[in-house]
């Protein structure tokens, strides 16, 4: 008798399932691919190499893990240590980290007592359909060039 129930249970729960999946109302997540961070990639990495200079390239999804990451030549370690962590920060909250550079600099440092917060430019999020689905982290010698490699670098999701 509990088999039969149990059975019962199950199928009623998978014809429930079944029927919620086939309904509309599901809401999809828009999700960041790899060969999508791949475009980005590349797209930031032909902005640095105008400029003649190195760097580094991190693309991390919604969560802040990395999905793809590349160094130039000429990237200094401090480049490659700090692209992903720009990016995983941009992430996290959803803002560019231009933002937490400029609050620092108007007087808020009580945002450096956040280790998840790298107050440096270069790092953007990445929205589908609204929702950040990740984030790309640009480091270069040159701050200008991180935030234009990483704004030159979204145009390629458009």
């Amino acid at each position: 008798m509990k088999k039969v129930m149990c059975a019962l249970l199950v199928s009623g729960l998978l014809a429930g399932f079944a029927a919620q999946a086939a309904d509309d109302g599901i809401t999809r997540v828009p999700v960041l691919t790899r060969d999508q961070a791949n475009v980005l990639l590349k797209k930031a990495e032909d902005t640095i190499k105008t400029h003649h200079i190195g760097g580094a390239v991190a693309i991390v999804d919604a969560a802040g893990q990395l999905i793809t990451f590349d160094r130039l030549d000429g990237a200094t370690p401090a480049n490659i240590v700090l692209a992903p962590e720009k990016a995983k920060t941009s992430a996290y909250f959803g803002q560019p980290t231009e933002s937490y550079q400029q609050k620092v600099s108007q007087g808020n440092l009580l945002i450096l007592g956040n280790p998840r917060i790298l107050p440096f430019s270069g790092g953007i999020p990445i929205k589908l359909d609204g929702q950040v689905v990740g984030a790309i982290g640009v480091s270069t010698p040159d701050g200008n060039v991180d935030t234009e490699a990483a704004k030159a670098a979204l145009t390629a999701l458009k």
